[in-house]
This record gives C-alpha cells, sequence and structure tokens, in this order.
C-alpha cells in the first residue's frame, strides 16, 4: 500500500465546491506516480528503457464528492502484477477514516519504441508486493460498448496542453473533457474503457447517449471509438 495527503483546492472543484471528477482521476493518477517513482521503477525508470505505463479502464464509485479545504487521504494498492498488465485499487479518504472513493483499474506496461505490449520485467514485478491488508470490495468491471440512440454533442481538439509524458492524451482529460456535457455531476459511479491514445492536433466528436440510470459519453474519431464513458 501507499499513500498520500493533501487538501482539496478551489482550482480542484465544482460550483457546489465538490472535487470535480477531472481532479478526482488526477488525484489516483498522481498516487500512482508518487508510489511508482518512490520504489525505484516510476516515470524516471521507465523513461530509460522506452517503456510506459496506459491505463485500460477504471472502475470508480463515489459514495462522497471531497469539498474545498477537505483534508483527505488517497491511497493505491497494486496488484495482480504479471505478464504485461497490473491492477490498481484506490481509495481516497478523510483524515479520520471516512471512505469516500474507491476505485479499481487496468494497465498495460507498453514499449514506446515499437507501440506494443512488454512484459514486466523482474525488478517491475518486485517493487509493488500485494499488501495483505488490502481491502477488498465488489467490482463489476462492466466491459463498456458504445450505444445507439445518442447523438453529436460537440468537438475537441486535442493541444500540446493536453498531453502526457508518453505524447498522448492524459487519461484524466477524457474525464474533463467528457463531464462538461453532463447535466449534473453528482453520479455514484464513474466507468472508463480506454480505447485508443488521442494525439496532438486529434479532433474527436463526442457522443452522447442518456441510459436508463445516467449517461455514456464517447469520443470519436471518423466513427473509430477512442474511449467510452458512463456516469450513472
Amino acid at each position: 500500500m501507499y499513500q498520500y495527503r493533501d487538501r482539496v483546492s478551489y482550482s480542484e472543484v465544482d460550483k457546489n465546491l465538490n472535487l470535480n471528477y477531472y481532479s478526482l482521476v488526477n488525484y489516483m493518477q498522481d498516487c500512482s506516480c508518487f508510489h511508482s517513482d518512490d520504489v525505484g521503477v516510476g516515470v524516471n525508470y521507465l523513461s530509460t528503457i522506452d517503456l510506459g505505463w496506459f491505463v485500460t479502464s477504471y472502475e470508480i464509485h463515489i459514495n462522497r464528492l471531497p469539498k474545498y479545504m477537505e483534508r483527505i487521504v488517497i491511497s493505491t494498492y497494486p496488484y495482480q502484477v504479471r505478464g504485461m498488465m497490473a491492477r490498481r485499487i484506490y481509495t481516497i479518504a478523510t483524515e479520520d477514516g471516512e471512505l469516500l472513493v474507491y476505485a479499481d483499474s487496468l494497465w498495460v506496461l507498453m514499449d514506446l519504441k515499437h507501440l506494443r505490449p512488454a512484459r514486466l520485467n523482474d525488478k517491475i514485478v518486485a517493487a509493488y508486493p500485494v499488501d495483505a491488508d488490502m481491502p477488498t470490495f465488489d467490482f463489476r468491471r462492466p466491459k463498456l460498448h458504445l450505444q445507439e440512440g445518442g447523438q453529436v454533442v460537440g468537438r475537441f481538439k486535442v493541444g500540446e496542453q493536453h498531453l502526457d509524458t508518453n505524447g498522448h492524451m492524459n487519461n484524466s482529460f477524457y474525464i474533463d473533457v467528457t463531464r462538461r456535457y453532463l447535466p449534473k455531476e453528482d453520479f455514484s459511479e464513474v466507468n472508463v474503457s480506454y480505447k485508443k491514445a488521442a494525439l496532438l492536433f486529434d479532433e474527436l466528436d463526442i457522443y452522447l447517449v442518456e441510459l436508463e440510470t445516467g449517461y455514456q459519453i464517447a469520443l470519436l474519431k471518423d466513427d473509430e471509438v477512442y474511449t467510452i464513458l458512463e456516469y450513472k
């Protein structure tokens, strides 16, 4: 297990002073990066051997969004670290232990030179031992598929400010782009399936479908699905 503490800032909240989804995902992503670099197999190490982690899915459950000025503890637990992939559980809690958010994620290690999955070496595997006290949650791991009956509600162009160290649009920006088209931002579950990485100057259509229990938003380019998100 790895954790760090922070305080929700004004730049991270919505009009109701609740942490927005974009910042929520950034907290989880930062926790992963801090953890990996602190144990010696993070960005600083991977960049020297042309490797990088790509997230393929998030399943995020929200009991309550933390509010402006609230002090929080962000934790992550890696597991199933083998082959070419790894999973991580995240929790965000108050300092007195109230569980606010919990999430599961799936990651694949990529060879950045050849843009294909790469096997984890012994150093990477050894850096992520399973925590015997890792919490257990009833994750569904839904398989997201593009739903019919929606409409294109906008278009987004990828700029330099959206790119990560892998040269792709940072995974949190997929959340940031799509949340702006939601009629509200108080859902209890957010599922994300990353299909294809968006690159600099890509122009993506924003496709919205109303579901029985929420909304699906997909980012498409020439009818090819880049990302599917469901807010419920």
